[in-house]
């Protein structure tokens, strides 16, 4: 194992109370994103960029900050930055202006910013084919990604939320993507993988690998893992920056509500053909950190997750092989996982997307999908950008990994709502009810074999109530057929 290097997770950004006049007009502006407490600004905020270059004839910034109305979903109106109003959020697609030229090489702009991590870039010479980094900011790329127009320069900077004046709960959640002064802080690096085709015939592949704060090497309790995939123009780089993955991480893991967790973010172009279920995922990188981190070697321990691209390569794997992996995470990449995937009952899926994204995963063929399997379907206020992504991951990994009664309560409460359909009298439909409240809160409890008892009962007592005509044959069918979906999803894993 080569780490080739190491990062804390330390992101340019200076608050002032500064006019921003007077930071215009500076003789020596400093490169990079300031982000300024403004008065004036209709978010409280406003950022101010510098980008010097004393070649270029005309830079333009590039940002995915234009608003949509996620209070009114049914308004179409796309909104300027300078626009916004409670309720407003980041998913209107790409603000883009051009900046201004004070000198020396020195452009500048500033743009009033919302909560959270917002993403940046640059066109300069308005080559709109070479996305620019911030050379004062910019992403720590792998050493393996790609590189000049093959691929998009995101920067990132952290917005934080005023509460008078942005004054709307969805953005205020946002915050958890942005880096904390006092939280403890995990370590990330680019690891060099043996038996990965070498780029190029030479240059070692690697994946990104995420430690969590205080990772223990011999921890009696081997951490889980989340794979995370890119999406085109992107490579293994992208989840680290501004995916944002290691700052929520480390505030999720702060908060007490995710796992420490290992992460591992991986480049497609490596992992092998997609119609063979991508094998140096499988017969490479998989037994890589599971020898070389102290990780379980379980399915049910292992998530995967990917946006965009990265969606159709998780959809690829469940069609493969759905219990390779407990976990998994399709994102903006529509819905391809056939219910006839053998197994497909066994994991967890969470499909999602953003409310204007294009590759947002159709409703009805997610919903036909959870007939057969235990998914949910996440829609977040965003397009397809890393307003999407970043909340994904956020939900991901707050509200669903590891937490696999987020995924059959719906067939808990169908079972009940089935309960309460019969003719049954009071007394024996709480008696099914109860059991169904009962598995739920086991399996919550972690007690997976506890539930498995209790649903069998209440398969038994169904077919009981049935014998004695107490309820239909249909009526029994469809309570036992919610009630075997369930123990098959809870015993697979044991």
């Amino acid at each position: 194992m080569k780490p080739l290097a190491a990062f804390g997770l330390g992101l340019a950004m200076v608050l002032s109370t500064v006019p921003l006049a007077a930071q215009a007009d500076e003789a020596d502006p400093i490169p990079g994103p300031t982000v300024v407490a403004d008065p004036n600004s209709p978010t409280g905020y406003t950022g101010h960029f510098v980008y010097y270059d004393p070649n270029a004839t005309s830079v333009r910034f590039v940002a995915d900050i234009l608003l949509r109305n996620w209070q009114d979903q049914t308004d179409p109106t796309v909104y300027q930055p300078s626009q916004y109003s409670p309720g407003l959020m980041r998913g209107g697609g790409g603000y883009d202006v051009q900046m201004t030229n004070v000198g020396d090489g020195y452009w500048v702009t500033d743009v009033p910013l919302a909560a959270g991590a917002n993403q940046y870039w640059f066109y300069v010479n308005n080559n709109t084919n070479l996305w620019v980094a911030d050379p004062a900011n910019s992403p720590i790329y792998a050493p393996d990604g790609l590189t000049g127009t093959a691929r998009r320069a995101f920067n990132k900077v952290f917005v934080p939320y005023d509460e008078a004046k942005q004054n709307y709960a969805p953005l205020a959640a946002r915050v958890i993507e942005n880096e904390r002064a006092d939280s403890p802080k995990g370590t990330w690096s680019y690891v060099e993988v043996p038996g990965l085709p070498l780029l190029g015939g030479t240059i070692p592949r690697t994946v990104g690998v995420y430690l969590p704060p205080g990772y223990d090497a011999n921890r009696a309790e081997p951490y889980k893992t989340i794979y995370m995939q890119h999406g085109s123009g992107q490579d293994q780089s992208d989840w680290m920056n501004m995916g944002d993955v290691p700052v929520i991480m480390d505030n999720l893991i702060q908060d007490g509500t995710t796992e420490p967790a290992v992460v591992i973010t991986t480049n497609t172009n490596s992992l092998g053909a997609a119609n063979q279920g991508y094998p140096n995922l499988r017969n490479v990188v998989l037994p890589f950190v599971e020898s070389n981190y102290n990780v379980s070697t379980d399915a049910i321990d292992r998530a995967f997750a990917g946006l965009s691209a990265g969606s159709a390569v998780t959809q690829n794997l469940i069609n493969f092989d759905a219990d390779e992996f407990g976990y998994y995470g399709p994102w903006s990449g529509g819905a391809s996982v056939r219910a006839t995937t053998p197994n497909v009952a066994a994991p967890y899926i969470l499909f999602g997307g953003g409310r204007w994204d294009f590759g947002l995963p159709n409703a009805n063929t997610v919903a036909n999908l959870d007939n057969v399997g235990f998914i949910e379907n996440v829609v977040v206020a965003g397009a397809h950008d890393f307003n999407t992504w970043d909340q994904m991951f956020t939900t991901f990994a707050r509200d669903y990994l590891w937490h696999p009664e987020a995924f059959i309560k719906d067939e808990i409460d169908t079972a009940k709502a089935g309960v309460d359909a019969t003719s049954l009298n009071k007394g024996n439909k709480n008696a099914l009810t109860v059991k169904l409240d009962q598995a739920l809160k086991l399996v919550t409890k972690g007690d997976t074999e506890g539930a498995i008892e209790v649903l069998n009962g209440f398969a038994t007592q169904v077919s009981e109530f049935k014998t004695a005509g107490k309820v239909t044959a249909e009526q029994a069918a469809g309570l036992d057929a919610l009630a075997q979906k369930l123990l098959f999803n809870l015993g697979y894993w044991l």
